[in-house]
């Protein structure tokens, strides 16, 4: 059984990771909060980009299998600013994510890739799909958090 494709892709998981992490530790706290709208600040970006990995990884539907806010005792659209997680916490949360990461990859061999996934329609109609679908979301947001980070100064490249 072969595990090149599996490999390849945690691979890339790990430098999009590395990547959020680097972010997420250039601000400062009084930045970590502060941004360009509502929902481009720093805290509620990295609380969106790591929760939605726990949840694409988790093997839950949306709603009643997964819930959404269960690790900082709301989701990020409900918590006020005072209540979002701080850049420690959220790092914490990513390391967890990490590992969860890693050991379903390092499960997969490379033709469970090919296998139907059917939680859900919107992120791919294979398993491999599915997984691109949430490394693509996933950069989406880490490539706003890089703004974010050049709005406040930092300059700094991310790039893994």
């Amino acid at each position: 059984m072969s595990k090149v494709l599996t490999a390849d892709l945690l691979n890339q998981y790990e430098r999009a990771s590395a990547m959020v992490r680097f972010t997420v530790g250039e601000f400062d706290d009084e930045q970590w909060l502060s941004g360009i709208s509502w929902f481009q600040t720093p805290a509620r970006l990295g609380y969106h980009i790591v929760e939605t990995l726990d949840f694409y990884f988790s093997g839950k539907r949306n709603g009643k299998e997964f819930q959404y806010g269960h690790r900082f005792g709301g989701p990020w659209w409900d918590l006020k600013d005072e209540a979002l997680p701080s850049q420690g916490a959220l790092l914490e949360y990513l390391s967890e994510m990490e590992a969860k990461i890693k050991e379903t990859f390092e499960s997969l061999e490379d033709e469970d890739l090919l296998a139907p996934f059917t939680l859900y329609d919107w992120s791919g109609k294979t398993v491999m799909g599915h997984h691109v679908y949430a490394l693509r979301h996933t950069m989406h947001h880490q490539g706003a958090l890089t703004v974010l980070a050049t709005h406040h100064g930092h300059e700094n490249e991310s790039w893994q």
